[in-house]
């Protein structure tokens, strides 16, 4: 398992080498594509069921639930909370998508929580998602109670974050 992230890793560092440093291209989706705006400067903050077009990959975070575990999975902190995403590629090239690289989520107290693998996740968010194609999945973290959380998205190798914001009140149970 720990090879398997090395490999992961290394692969997205050699990726961003390549691609070069530099900012993201990010821009709100209302609605269709159609209505889309560029992204300001300042940083907005998404609510559940919003889109991004994040260097090429709309991505949506449809929803959130909590899961407390099982008797052979339990988490180490509080609970997992699991992100459902659906993911776009609006390119005409391959594109990777990594939970380790490009995902996170924080608390209210701005600490980052871990990313858990539960058994639990309905579809995966990792691997090369062709031109055109759609990824739908869930991420899980093992999180400390807050009264809220970001999920943000991001790409190691330049600037620039989608975040979404998610209240504890939104969490299914």
């Amino acid at each position: 398992m720990k090879k398997f992230f090395m490999s992961v890793l290394m692969l997205g560092l050699i990726a961003g080498l390549i691609a070069g440093c530099g900012e993201s291209d990010i821009q709100k989706v209302e609605g269709d594509d159609s209505k889309q705006e560029k992204a300001e400067k300042k940083q907005e903050t998404l609510k559940i069921g919003e889109a991004v077009k994040f260097d090429g990959l709309k991505v949506k975070l449809t929803g959130v639930r909590e899961y407390k575990g099982d008797q052979f999975i339990k988490p180490q902190n509080d609970k997992f909370v699991l992100i459902q995403l659906e993911i776009e590629n609006t390119t005409d090239k391959p594109q990777t998508v990594s939970s380790l690289l490009q995902m996170n989520l924080v608390d209210a107290e701005g600490q980052s929580q871990d990313v858990a693998i539960t058994g639990n996740e309905k579809g995966k968010l990792d691997g090369e998602l062709g031109a055109g194609r759609k990824m739908k999945g869930e991420v899980a973290f093992d999180v400390m109670k807050s009264d809220k959380y970001e999920f943000i998205f991001d790409n190691p190798f330049t600037t620039g974050q989608a975040i979404w914001e998610i209240k504890s009140k939104d969490i299914k149970k």
